[in-house]
């Protein structure tokens, strides 16, 4: 079977720029949505690990439409993070149309807009949204044209996709054609099922597959944890970049190791270094309150590289405010350099 080409020779090559339409990124490694997550601080803080494109976490349309304040905050973001990408998902295209002329309405405007129709999250499915388009191509279609003639040519519209909803569906194979043909300039596949949720192995003969089918860039997406997952899977797809997301969770510098700019062998310091570089970001942009609380999460993801016990972990995520929080990883910082 011939392999897909994105134009690369010569090793992995994420570090080279590539184009979708007229936006330039300087590298192929692209920090995609997660909810929860990647906020204003967590995106700022994988552009300083070298991520060369990120998203906010995915926006209602609804929300925007409907001028819910907690919505538009999810549309803030700092100029330090472009390339950046507004995530919107929704059932109705009308709604996606409407949301998408109010985004680029707005002061500062994102650079892309990208549509979810991949999320397999129950309370996104079950109002017709994320995955749940899969279901209807043409409802998919007509929503990805609705966001396309709302931007006008003014930024590029990509699409996020699953395999299909259940095993032995190809659904992205049938809408990728369909998509880039009313003006979508760019794909992303989570080669699963949404019935998988994450659970097994991402096929990423699906990516390749989707490749050979479309002239726009391909984003391979799933399982991207190491460089040699990478290295496979692009050799694999012939993807024009990398799409990490769960992989990064604590481990931030997957990304230099992608792009081959920093060592990957890390000790504790560097690791509590940044986690403390983590929670200045978070806090600033949260509040003390609201920051500590997400940061708690992070800790497990972060402190199981330096195999800290459960039960230290537990200490920390007990600490009520900033000031104990920095307290407890400072002493944390003693042990590690006393421990041989």
């Amino acid at each position: 079977m011939d392999v897909p080409t994105n134009g690369l020779s010569g090793g992995l090559a994420l570090d080279r720029s590539f184009r979708i339409a007229g936006l330039e990124m300087p590298n192929r490694v692209v920090l995609g949505p997660m909810a929860g997550v990647t906020g204003r601080a967590f995106r700022r803080h994988l552009k300083r690990h070298g991520a060369g494109l990120v998203f906010t976490e995915m926006v209602s349309a609804y929300g925007i439409v409907y001028r819910n304040r907690r919505t538009e905050d999810y549309l803030e973001f700092e100029q330090e993070e472009r390339p950046l990408g507004v995530q919107l998902f929704a059932a109705e295209p009308h709604v996606l149309g409407e949301a998408a002329e109010l985004v680029l309405e707005r002061e500062r405007t994102p650079d892309l807009l990208d549509i979810n129709m991949g999320c397999p999250v129950r309370k996104v499915v079950k109002t017709g949204a994320g995955s749940a388009l899969l279901a209807d191509p043409a409802r998919a279609v007509s929503a990805a044209a609705a966001v396309v003639r709302a931007a006008a040519a003014r930024v590029p519209v990509t699409v996020k996709l699953r395999s299909g909803l259940v095993p032995g569906e190809h659904t992205a194979l049938e809408l990728g054609p369909r998509l880039e043909a009313v003006g979508v300039s760019a794909l992303c596949l989570h080669p699963r099922v949404a019935s998988q949720m994450y659970r097994g192995t991402a096929d990423h003969a699906e990516t390749a597959a989707l490749k050979r089918l479309v002239s726009i860039p391909v984003i391979a997406s799933g399982d991207v944890d190491s460089r040699a997952a990478a290295a496979a899977i692009m050799e694999r797809t012939g993807a024009d970049a990398i799409m990490v997301a769960r992989g990064v969770l604590g481990n931030p510098w997957l990304v230099s190791e992608l792009l081959q700019t920093g060592t990957t062998v890390l000790g504790g310091a560097a690791v509590l270094d940044d986690l403390l570089e983590l929670l200045e970001g978070v806090t600033a942009e949260m509040g003390q309150e609201r920051g500590v609380r997400w940061f708690r999460t992070h800790l497990g993801w972060y402190l199981k590289r330096l195999r800290v016990p459960a039960r230290r972990i537990g200490e920390l995520r007990a600490a009520r405010g900033v000031e104990e929080v920095r307290a407890g990883l400072e002493r944390l910082r003693r042990e590690l350099t006393l421990t041989p």
